[in-house]
């Protein structure tokens, strides 16, 4: 009874007052209708497009919520649009993602994706202009396959974590903006963790497995950081550093802040042979040696070992009538840095010098090549001998940097002295005879990183590096 009285009395209110006020006793002047609350809202009529659209004869400035497209819309006279909308040609669009949830586990991937659907309902005259929000920390990237859209469109987000990313969940927000109409999707992409390795004091002979003791039976992800002022070396490895034993599958990430030194090759001994001969250098070693995928970061140093010196030789028997002199001559290759060792034959040559050992430390230098260029003088079978040697071992390489060949010209001069006449000269003669260019090689320099086939990813390609970062070969 009290409910259809109070109706009673606002139908009678109204021809008054013109003014309807619900939870207000005193409504707005301006008003015609006034709705106070607290804890409740304005509900308009909800319908789909389709009943929307079947509304006859809608009048200017009805109001409805349009379900299909979730939004707040009015009729203009000639169109419905949304209220951040001015006019028929303003643009409309559609926008939604296939998948809103992404994984990357970065060992059998480091990339997910989704597909965003835009379809323009209005303002064709007009370009959709889709972005991506930066809001990803370093090492997640995401790209859009296109920016731009008129019409229906597909487009693909992809979200990309390197090994050195944070592990974590990040949403990725894409905007889609045409006119004053804009929309918004969130894609949100969880990033597995990877095992992490710090390396802060010196090693050696360093293989990331086995000083790990890390699976080898299941592909796994490992971050190794070489911290800053950290030196390793190799003196019995082949490679100063090595992803070891690892799953082949697995994925390591190195960032190195330290220095990785590897060990040069030895300078070639000079082991003779009639009319020329002699020992080659030695190759020098590697600075890292991958047996997995593996993202370089190198903010520090990576030389790979130099090659060492060629040597060169020469036995040669001199037939002078008075006797047979053998004439046993050559130099040993220098070493290649760090540390390889000059070529020393140690006995059986008359006149040898060996090369020089190679330093070591970051700044080290190949070792020279022996050289001999002082004539010789001596007297045998009553003559006088003079040896005249140019004979100069290959220099060894420094750190990235091949061995050099040696060279060997050797000038024989034996006089005797006679009466009346004075010196009579019996023989003179240079050796090789003919001259001899094809010089025993240097030793190859080492690779600063041999993938052995695998991927390396980073800013480092294949090829030769010689800077104060990178000394050597990348490449399989």
């Amino acid at each position: 009874m009290k409910t259809i009285l109070a109706f009673l009395g606002l139908l009678l209110a109204l021809p008054l007052t013109a003014q309807v006020g619900i939870n207000i006793l005193q409504p707005d002047s301006s008003a015609v209708l006034h709705l106070e609350s607290t804890d409740r809202g304005f509900l308009p009529p909800r319908m789909s497009r389709q009943q929307r659209d079947n509304i006859q004869n809608p009048k200017p400035g009805l109001t409805v919520y349009n379900a299909t497209d979730s939004l707040m819309e009015y009729f203009n006279g000639s169109c419905w649009l949304a209220f951040n909308q001015s006019s028929c040609d303003d643009c409309a669009f559609d926008f939604r993602i296939d998948n809103p949830a992404g994984h990357i586990d970065r060992v059998y991937t480091n990339r997910d994706s989704a597909y965003l659907y835009l379809n323009q309902r209005n303002g064709f005259s007009n370009d959709i202009s889709v972005y991506i929000i930066p809001n990803l920390p370093a090492g997640i990237t995401a790209s859009l396959d296109q920016h731009i859209v008129n019409g229906t469109d597909t487009i693909q987000l992809n979200v990309e974590a390197d090994i050195f990313a944070p592990p974590g969940v990040y949403s990725v927000i894409v905007q889609a903006v045409c006119g004053n109409t804009v929309g918004n999707q969130v894609f949100v992409v969880a990033v597995d963790s990877c095992m992490e390795v710090y390396i802060n004091s010196p090693q050696s002979d360093y293989d990331l497995q086995a000083a790990n003791a890390l699976p080898t039976a299941v592909p796994i992800c490992v971050l190794a950081t070489i911290g800053p002022g950290v030196v390793l070396d190799n003196p019995t490895a082949p490679a100063v550093f090595t992803t070891g034993g690892l799953h082949p599958d697995s994925k390591v990430g190195i960032l190195n802040q330290g220095t990785l030194l590897a060990r040069g090759g030895d300078g070639g001994a000079g082991a003779g042979a009639s009319g020329g001969g002699a020992g080659t250098g030695f190759d020098g070693t590697h600075a890292i040696s991958l047996t997995v995928d593996t993202d370089l970061r190198n903010q520090g140093r990576i030389y790979s070992g130099g090659g060492g010196g060629g040597s060169v030789g020469m036995i040669q028997p001199i037939n002078l009538g008075i006797g047979t002199y053998n004439l046993g001559i050559g130099a040993g290759g220098g070493g290649g840095a760090y540390g390889g060792a000059g070529g020393n034959l140690g006995s059986g040559f008359g006149y040898y010098e060996p090369g020089q050992t190679a330093g070591t430390g970051a700044f080290a230098q190949g070792g020279r090549g022996g050289a001999l260029n002082n004539p010789y003088n001596f007297n045998l079978f009553g003559a006088d001998f003079t040896i005249t040697p140019n004979v100069y071992g290959g220099d060894g390489g420094g750190y990235g940097e091949d061995g050099q060949a040696g060279y060997l010209f050797v000038n024989v001069l034996v006089q005797v002295g006679a009466p009346v006449v004075g010196m009579i000269t019996l023989y003179d003669q240079d050796f090789p005879d003919p001259p001899n260019t094809n010089f025993p090689v240097g030793g190859t320099a080492g690779f600063a990183v041999k993938r052995n086939g695998h991927s390396l990813l980073g800013s480092f390609i294949d090829g030769y590096y010689l800077s104060g970062a990178m000394k050597g070969y990348i490449g399989n």
